[in-house]
């Protein structure tokens, strides 16, 4: 969610921005294709350890690969499938579908396809919400969920953005290298092998330059559609990003910036925190049977913290679907 609006989403800027060029992808995963009638969708499967299935479902402007450093310390005990969904990363771009309840539809056909009846659903961000529908409508297919700063909704979020004082300095590199130093530097503040394989992966079909003008559709039936937890009967785990200075103002680290760090601090505290606090807090009241985990850092909290995430999401697993 957060990224959705600070930035033009890596899906829709990298077919113009990054060669393929010579994969470098060394994640131990295989890749695979969902066959829908309207789309291919990739996923990616990291093993198929006989028990219970974790499905990971990546926010808006993302794809399967971001998951790349968090999944392997899950399949260490799990199986672990990684979607991407349809108009983003190497999955093809229909012309419809970009809704949640469709996303959901995609998500639970990747399911069929895999032969897994329940599974754990993973979300992060704007993908909290394709795991809520999923689950509120075939709950018979769900074991549990876990949220990655993924629950609450977007509303608000045009003065939310409109409250910030201190403005993200602008690309000025439009070259391929250019583009990965900026989201290294001015948006992430730390590079990874996941982060590198997800910045790669883009589609190629004829329809991906579409992408900007359908993409935003799935955040407005998002926005007109909040999930509803109070419907969600299994047992869920939402891990809260607490947004930092150093962690969401990267350009900021270090000394000579102590006016702008005094700004983005009081922004974090009055505006940015609370209302993703508020989201996470109706996620947790409405739903009974969850978990709240504040984690400070960045609202990508799985890939810096990718150790602390699986330690959360392992211990609830092994506690929480009892």
């Amino acid at each position: 969610m957060h990224r959705a609006w600070h930035v033009v989403a890596i899906a829709l800027i990298l077919p113009a921005t990054v060669a393929p060029g010579q994969s470098t992808d060394r994640a131990p995963h295989t890749v695979g294709w969902l066959t829908r009638p309207d789309a291919r969708l990739e996923y990616l499967d990291f093993g198929s350890r006989p028990a219970t299935a974790i499905v990971l479902v990546p926010g808006y402007g993302d794809n399967a690969h971001v998951y790349d450093d968090l999944a392997p310390l899950l399949a260490r005990q799990y199986r672990v499938v990684a979607l991407t969904p349809r108009g983003h990363g190497a999955s093809s771009t229909p012309s419809s579908g970009y809704t949640v309840r469709a996303f959901a539809d995609d998500l639970r056909a990747l399911l069929d396809t895999l032969g897994i009846q329940r599974a754990v659903l993973v979300g992060h961000s704007a993908g909290g919400a394709t795991i809520t529908d999923l689950a509120v409508r075939n709950p018979e297919r769900v074991h549990g969920l876990v949220y990655l700063d993924a629950a609450g909704d977007l509303a608000g979020r045009d003065s939310v953005l409109a409250a910030n004082p201190v403005r993200r300095p602008a690309p000025t590199d439009s070259t391929p290298e250019g583009a990965r130093r900026w989201y290294r530097e001015m948006f992430y503040g730390f590079w990874s092998d996941a982060i590198e394989n997800a910045f790669r992966s883009h589609g190629t079909d004829s329809l991906a330059r579409n992408r900007p003008r359908l993409l935003p559709q799935f955040l407005a039936d998002y926005e007109r559609n909040p999930a509803d937890y109070r419907q969600v009967r299994a047992p869920a785990l939402i891990i809260a990003a607490v947004k930092t200075v150093d962690a969401n103002y990267p350009w900021l680290r270090g000394s000579g910036h102590a006016a702008e760090r005094a700004r983005a601090q009081q922004y974090l505290d009055r505006v940015l925190n609370p209302w993703y606090a508020a989201g996470a807090a109706r996620a947790h009241r409405e739903m009974p049977r969850s978990r709240l985990v504040n984690v400070p850092g960045h609202h990508y909290i799985f890939v810096p913290e990718q150790n602390r995430v699986a330690e959360e999401i392992l211990r609830f697993l092994a506690d929480g679907l009892r």
